[in-house]
């Protein structure tokens, strides 16, 4: 009986570290992050990958028509842009479309989609 019982203890301790430490990561992935690249409307990146200057006439008109937004980083990873508390965002960031842009915020992982979830947008400098 002793053993059974030191042994439900031990299963105990081990998921409640293992708990402890899927919470660690969950919160290191929410501190805030800063990149550079490019605001790009999701419908024409998907179809054709319009991005650039070249694009940016239409891309302005894809977003402020309410079409959704990414965010494709320096590093090629392409990120759904979200607004904080389920804010709209295209009106912020349609005017940075095609334009190389610093952006700050909390990046978002679920079913193998990324999102930022936009904090500053700014033109890189």
């Amino acid at each position: 009986m002793k053993r059974i019982l030191v042994f439900a203890l031990f299963a105990v301790m081990a998921m409640s570290a293992l708990a402890l430490a899927d919470d660690m990561k969950k919160d290191d992935a929410a501190k805030p992050v800063t990149m550079t690249g490019e605001v790009i409307d999701l419908y024409c990146y998907m179809d054709h990958s319009a991005t650039g200057m070249d694009h940016a006439k239409c891309a302005v008109s894809c977003i402020k028509k309410g079409l959704p937004v990414g965010f494709l980083s320096a590093d090629g990873t392409m990120y759904v842009i979200i607004g904080k508390d389920h804010e709209p965002i295209n009106g912020m960031v349609a005017d940075y479309a095609g334009k190389k842009s610093t952006v700050t915020g909390t990046v978002k992982e679920n079913g193998g989609v990324k999102a930022l979830e936009l904090a500053t947008i700014a033109e890189a400098k």
